[in-house]
């Protein structure tokens, strides 16, 4: 099939794909990170500030050049969505409403959605269910909700194609047991049987009903069966990682390889439902992320988390883990407490670590956040540690701005390590190498 189009005549396939180059990442609708510019949690890697907004600009362009362009890069410009204001999800559900036939409308191009929202509430979820149901090809979808509230119909509206869903409050680290919305497992075995797809998923809802499935009726009970598509869970709520791991029997998740247990929103660490959890399904884990709290000391929370990856978690190689740091300032005490805790366990399997500051501030105290996590004597808990990964994606000359800060941590005591450790952002570019022996940062 040829084209008109201005330019080489190629046909309409091959135009297609170099929109889609020109516009951005080919990928978007993969959860790699999100793009945001309000407070949120630490549960989900961080792309670069204003990233999208490029993207977009350039795919707006695109459409606006001739009819014919306008016909190629309109599903490109749909294809990912990122709405934070009020305003705008009332300007999208009208230019979704305009085309009276459903094939026709421009919610089957949308196959990301994020809805973020920088005003102090959560986003209604009258107006996520409406936006859900008219994407009638939704693989993806972030929501930062209102809390307290009934989630059923919502997920009652994601599609079965849905491959990853995120679902947090927005109101985080402030939300209590109360306010957490809830549903029931009865519920939840609902979703995950029909969709098929469902790759990952978070949420923060906690789960009901236990009592009415106990282990020995649940496992001859029709509705469990094995979700083999299910690659990655991030707990929110302790609920859900007790039910996994004492109500889903051995087995019903193949292919779990990442688990992420969330301790921003609670104020003690699961150890226990952790245990559960990793003894039923850790098997086959590959990635496993913790939280640390900013008020709580280092070695009363790892040790315990580190000794079940340890027990439970053979084929494990890499943990990732979230400081808490909303307010104040990352505290010294970290690197002798980590220190301390190289005195209680070791774990050689691991050879990659993930770093993570949970803090809403794009700014230089958040990277020197980061530079003092990136030098904590990782090498004593995992000797054989060969890749400290950020989980976010930076600018590299202004994260190297500040590499006087890594200097300054690693001439204090304890920072030895046995081989070359590579430093890296999320999209592996390479932020530095602390070197062999005494770790020094290597010049790039």
């Amino acid at each position: 099939m040829s084209s008109s189009l201005n330019g080489p005549d190629l046909p309409i396939e091959l135009w297609t794909k170099i929109l889609c180059l020109a516009g951005g990442p080919n990928d978007s609708t993969e959860f790699r990170g999100i793009d945001y510019t309000g407070p949120m949690c630490c549960i989900l890697p961080v792309s670069k500030p204003g990233s999208l907004r490029e993207s977009l600009k350039t795919k707006r362009s695109m459409v606006l050049v001739n009819r014919e362009w306008n016909t190629i890069a309109t599903p490109i410009l749909y294809e990912h969505l990122t709405i934070s204001k009020r305003v705008e999800f009332k300007k999208l559900l009208a230019t979704l409403t305009l085309e009276g036939d459903a094939e026709l409308s421009l919610g089957r191009f949308v196959r990301r959605l994020d809805l973020t929202n920088n005003a102090p509430d959560g986003i209604p979820v009258g107006v996520a269910i409406e936006l859900c149901q008219k994407m009638t090809n939704l693989v993806t979808f972030f929501v930062q909700l209102e809390v307290n509230i009934n989630p059923v119909p919502l997920l009652a509206a994601l599609g079965p194609q849905l491959r990853h869903l995120h679902i947090q409050d927005y109101e985080g680290t402030l939300a209590t047991s109360e306010s957490h919305s809830s549903i029931s497992f009865a519920n939840l075995l609902e979703f995950l049987n029909i969709h098929p797809n469902l790759t990952s998923v978070s949420f923060p809802f906690v789960l009901t009903g236990l009592d009415e499935a106990p282990d020995e009726s649940l496992a001859n009970d029709s509705k469990v069966r094995r979700w083999p598509s299910i690659r990655k869970w991030t707990f929110q709520h302790p609920s859900q990682t007790s039910a996994l791991g004492l109500h889903m029997p051995r087995g019903a998740f193949p292919s779990l390889t990442e688990v992420g247990f969330d301790h921003c929103t609670s104020s003690t660490f699961w150890s226990w439902e952790m245990k559960d959890f990793l003894a039923a399904h850790g098997d086959g884990l590959l990635t496993v992320g913790l939280g640390q709290g900013g008020e709580v000391q280092i070695p009363e929370e790892l040790s315990r988390p580190f000794q079940h990856i340890k027990d439970f978690c053979p084929r494990t190689t890499e943990v990732d883990i979230s400081f808490k740091a909303h307010e104040g300032r990352f505290r010294k005490k970290f690197a002798l407490s980590t220190a301390w805790l190289a005195e209680v366990i070791r774990i050689p399997q691991i050879t990659t670590l993930g770093v993570r500051i949970c803090s809403p501030r794009h700014n230089d105290e958040r990277t020197h956040r980061l530079h003092c996590a990136v030098a904590l004597p990782w090498p004593k808990v995992f000797p054989k540690l060969e890749r400290i990964r950020v989980l976010e994606e930076l600018e590299v000359d202004r994260y190297r701005m500040h590499d006087e800060v890594t200097r300054q941590n690693l001439t204090l005591p304890a920072r030895w390590a046995t081989r070359p450790i590579r430093v890296e952002d999320l999209s592996g570019t390479t932020l530095g190498e602390l070197s062999k022996g005494l770790c020094t940062l290597v010049e790039m």
